[in-house]
């Protein structure tokens, strides 16, 4: 198969295919630099690269160019490669073009997407199913980086080394987001780099494309503002899930997360009456200044009972305006009946993280939402 020219090898080099990525393959296709068998090739030889509801989006690109093509399922192991994996044949030897190489080269670009690895990832040919110079190298970095025989073939214990290593890795939602993309997303938000720009001193690095600002700058007009609005956005974004907006008036299908405590607006109990598309549904509502204090830490703790991973808990502090704050907290685990405690993926002064927080974090704000995001991309 033909490599893929310069404008789509741009967007798939770093192994991450993103929603960003995606909203500039459209554009150029519109412009007419971009073939539709070059989209078809990113859903198929480059499909491991997508990140989460992304595939959903590329197959809507696909049906506008009245193509068959549709993204395929990204690849969770090599359970069905039970030749590769007992040792009845060896790659490339027998044969360039096995039926087994597909697979072997979507594992190589599955893991240099997931885990970082870009030394696997195969940019010029991607998961073609010829076993060439370019999978030779990814397969002899792979060996390196594990300790193996290196010699650029997929024997038994590459095969299972490859197959062990897939496992360990948490499989995107590429067609079809779940509230595990949304966790991944927000504990990757919180890690590296790209948490300080979530703090308040540090310029926001926006990942949105349906956002006002543009992606992947720093935008400093932010300096000196809390972000945990921004954040729950962009873990919206990155985990397959449709962000809520306050339209402009340019129509151009962008818009601006909402303050953090009018989110609510955009649940299935409020959305309707606000004229907003629904977006959450909302788990529980606690008007926190309506109840004594008693009341009000048994309440929480009915809430905290029912958060599930990739739930959203948003609090309005007290205060008369809708800038007066309120606070944005993405749900990553919960030991509440063990511990008491839920660990929050949440934007802070500093930078995002991931804490664990109880009851006595959330006694003093006026209203408490939780909410479950409900539209995929």
């Amino acid at each position: 198969m033909p490599a893929l020219s310069v404008p789509i090898k741009d967007l798939i080099i770093n192994a991450r295919f993103t929603a960003a990525e995606m909203v500039e393959l459209e554009k150029q296709v519109k412009l007419g630099r971009v073939r539709k068998q070059e989209a078809e090739a990113i859903a198929t030889r480059y499909a491991d690269t997508l990140e989460a509801g992304v595939g959903s989006w590329l197959n809507q690109l696909l049906v506008s160019l009245h193509s068959r093509v549709r993204v395929a399922d990204a690849i969770a192991n090599l359970a069905n490669d039970t030749d590769l994996l007992n040792g009845g044949i060896s790659l490339p030897d027998n044969g360039r073009k096995h039926p087994c190489v597909r697979n072997v080269q979507r594992a190589l670009i599955a893991l240099a997407s997931r885990t970082g690895q870009l030394d696997y990832m195969l940019p010029g040919f991607g998961a073609d199913g010829d076993y060439g110079p370019e999978t030779t190298k990814a397969v002899r970095a792979f060996q390196q980086n594990n300790g193996l025989l290196v010699d650029g073939k997929v024997a038994r214990k590459t095969a299972q080394a490859l197959d062990a290593a897939l496992r360990e890795t948490s499989v995107p939602g590429i067609t079809n987001a779940t509230p595990q993309d949304l966790v991944n997303a927000a504990q990757e938000l919180c890690t590296g780099d790209i948490a300080q720009y979530y703090g308040v001193p540090q310029p926001w690095i926006n990942l949105d494309p349906k956002h006002n600002v543009p992606t992947n700058r720093s935008f400093d007009f932010l300096v000196n503002r809390w972000k945990c609005n921004l954040f729950g956005g962009n873990v919206l974004r990155k985990g397959g899930y449709e962000p809520p907006y306050y339209r402009d008036n340019t129509d151009d299908g962008k818009g601006e997360y909402p303050n953090a405590n009018q989110w609510f607006r955009w649940t299935d109990k409020y959305a309707a009456r606000n004229g907003n598309p629904v977006r959450f549904q909302l788990i529980d509502e606690i008007p926190a200044k309506d109840l004594t204090q008693p009341q009000l830490r048994g309440r929480i703790q009915e809430l905290l009972a029912k958060v599930q991973s990739g739930d959203f808990l948003m609090v309005d502090h007290p205060g008369a305006g809708v800038q007066d704050g309120g606070h944005t907290r993405v749900a990553i685990t919960n030991n509440f009946h063990g511990n008491g405690t839920v660990s929050f993926a949440q934007a802070t002064y500093e930078s995002s993280l991931i804490r664990q927080e109880n009851v006595d974090r959330l006694m003093n704000e006026e209203v408490i939402w939780l909410m479950r995001p409900n539209t995929k991309m």
